[in-house]
C-alpha cells in the first residue's frame, strides 16, 4: 500500500472528508486528493498535521508498518528486566548485521 492509499485510508477511518481534512490543514481539497492519488507528496510539516489530524500510527503512515506495542504494567520488575534484556540483545544484533560488524 502507497503513502497515499494509507492517508486516504487514515482520513476515511475517522469519518473525514477531503474538505474537512484541507480546512484543518489550511489548503484544498484538491491538494488532499493529490496526495492520496500518490501526485504528489505532503511537505514533513503538513505529514505530521495530517497523522496528528488522523490520530494515526506515524510508523504505519511513513512505513506501513505497526508499529508493535508491549504493555508491561503491573508485571513482576524480574519479566520486565528479561524482556528489556531480548529487546536490547536483539536491537544489537539488527544494527550488527546491518552495518556487517560481524563480517
Amino acid at each position: 500500500m502507497s503513502l497515499g492509499e494509507r492517508l486516504k485510508q487514515a482520513r476515511l477511518q475517522i469519518g473525514f472528508s477531503q474538505e474537512e481534512v484541507a480546512r484543518r490543514i489550511e489548503t484544498h481539497r484538491t491538494t488532499i486528493s493529490k496526495y492520496e492519488k500518490n501526485e504528489c507528496e505532503p511537505s514533513l510539516k503538513v505529514l505530521m498535521k495530517l497523522i496528528e489530524i488522523y490520530c494515526a500510527d506515524a510508523n504505519y503512515i511513513l512505513f506501513g508498518k505497526q508499529m508493535k506495542v508491549v504493555h508491561i504494567e503491573g508485571l513482576p520488575e524480574t519479566c520486565i528486566q528479561q524482556i528489556h534484556s531480548v529487546i536490547s540483545l536483539y536491537l544489537v544484533e539488527d544494527y550488527a548485521r546491518k552495518k556487517n560488524i560481524h563480517d
